[in-house]
């Protein structure tokens, strides 16, 4: 049943390639021809993404059937043949994707089955995302769209895998700090790369051709208030923040990742001085304050750009002469303005990270050794954190990096309702399915 499970995969992935190869649409042609790849690893996650992806495929016969039984009835042709053939082909999708549910099939796939739900979560929620920004914005937004047109359904499809794939590696907490890291440095480095490529080489790369903003966080709240309009980055800003609280410092800024890797040059964090958030507020007001300046003084594009600028390299010099010197992200923390509004705003989401026992009950639990400081680098654990039971909410960006320091497991997410591990699960496939969406998009 196995062999005969991945023979009839193999076989509806190719009758799928060729349906689309007949309509001239070679990107999906390609994707379909591809999909027996997914038997390769031994993740259960692939295993699931084959069989949704197969389902698909028996639809979209399904659905063509039906477009050339409409299109025989116009010309009063027959469509009994036609309908036991697609019929027959889609029947045996399905059955495709139901067979991979053999004993034998799944006993393969076993490694990640803990986390395979939540993979298939992202999976879906990352696929949702991205075929709503195809269907809705008028311009295509993601980025493979532009250079090869209709292949809107594979980049949504690659990006949909990707999401479950960094789920199932940001799951086991041993893991997380590793994997983050890395994938939000890649996040960072594509966004650059498009910056550099729209600016060399083809206006494509970037959101707007023609509109150069500077890949400076600042800018989110600083650009509306000098230009007095375009809301799109602080609505997008806002939304992300209310889903998955000050999460964005951590996973999706495009220049916290450099502060991290400065950071990281030092094996152990020093506490910072708890000024550093009245220092941060304080350049946030700043940030405003010289925008509307720059505004009601008219100012031209040229010399807010310029004050822009000179505050961004100003940043990166943070991040190389103090980062570097006190192992924790000192930019993200005192610096960038953002930051402020993020952990600000981010108390509005659900989400929390709490320390069992640790708290004034003085409950069994915590016995406050601190290791889980040694692994902060946004100096959110300082003894007066963890005495009161909480990371410094002014300073905590849910990252998770902290868990596995902890040798009795006590620390851990939170979500009104459910368990911890379920919390934990919920907030990953919402922050990595936010990650994994906006990878894809143009963007600057």
């Amino acid at each position: 049943m196995a062999i005969l499970a991945r023979i009839l995969a193999v076989v509806a992935s190719l009758l799928l390639a060729a349906h689309f190869l007949r309509r001239g649409q070679l990107p999906l042609a390609a994707g379909a021809a591809l999909l027996p790849l997914l038997l390769l690893p031994r993740l259960r996650f692939a295993l699931r993404a084959l069989q949704l992806l197969l389902l698909a495929g028996a639809l979209e016969w399904l659905l063509t059937l039906a477009a050339l039984a409409r299109l025989r009835a116009v010309h009063g042709l027959p469509v009994g043949r036609l309908a036991a053939i697609l019929g027959g082909v889609a029947l045996l999708t399905a059955a495709a994707a139901l067979l991979l549910q053999a004993r034998r099939v799944r006993e393969r796939h076993a490694h990640g089955l803990e986390s395979a739900g939540a993979s298939v979560a992202a999976f879906l929620l990352t696929a949702a995302l991205l075929a709503i920004v195809a269907r809705v914005v008028p311009r295509p937004l993601l980025l493979l769209e532009r250079f090869l047109p209709g292949s809107a359904p594979l980049a949504i499809v690659a990006l949909a895998l990707y999401a479950g794939l960094v789920v199932e590696r940001l799951s086991d907490p041993a893991r997380t700090a590793r994997w983050r890291t890395r994938v939000w440095l890649l996040f960072s480095f594509v966004f650059f790369a498009q910056l550099a490529l729209g600016l060399l080489l083809d206006e494509r790369f970037l959101m707007r051709p023609g509109h150069l903003h500077f890949p400076i966080p600042a800018l989110i709240a600083a650009g509306p208030v000098y230009r007095g309009g375009e809301l799109f980055m602080v609505i997008l800003f806002a939304a992300t923040v209310l889903l998955v609280g000050p999460a964005w410092c951590s996973q999706i800024c495009y220049l916290g990742a450099w502060d991290d890797r400065a950071a990281r040059a030092k094996r152990k964090p020093f506490p910072l001085p708890r000024w550093r958030t009245r220092l941060r507020f304080g350049t946030l007001a700043l940030v405003i304050g010289a925008a509307l300046a720059l505004r009601l003084t008219g100012a031209p594009p040229l010399v807010a750009g310029a004050a822009a600028l000179a505050f961004g390299l100003g940043g990166v010099v943070v991040m190389l002469l103090v980062s570097r010197r006190r192992g924790a992200m000192v930019h993200c923390l005192s610096y960038c303005p953002i930051g402020a509004l993020a952990t600000t705003l981010g108390r509005l989401s659900p989400f929390r990270v709490r320390i069992r026992g640790a708290g004034p009950a003085g409950e069994a639990g915590c016995d406050r050794c601190m290791r889980c400081r040694l692994a902060c680098r946004f100096d959110a654990l300082g003894r007066e954190d963890v005495a009161r039971g909480r990371p410094d909410p002014t300073a905590c960006t849910l990252c998770g990096d902290c868990l596995a320091s902890c040798p009795g497991g006590f620390l851990e997410y939170r979500f009104p309702g459910l368990r911890a591990e379920r919390a934990r699960a919920l907030f990953l496939v919402l922050t990595v399915s936010l990650h994994a969406a906006s990878l894809g998009l143009a963007r600057i």
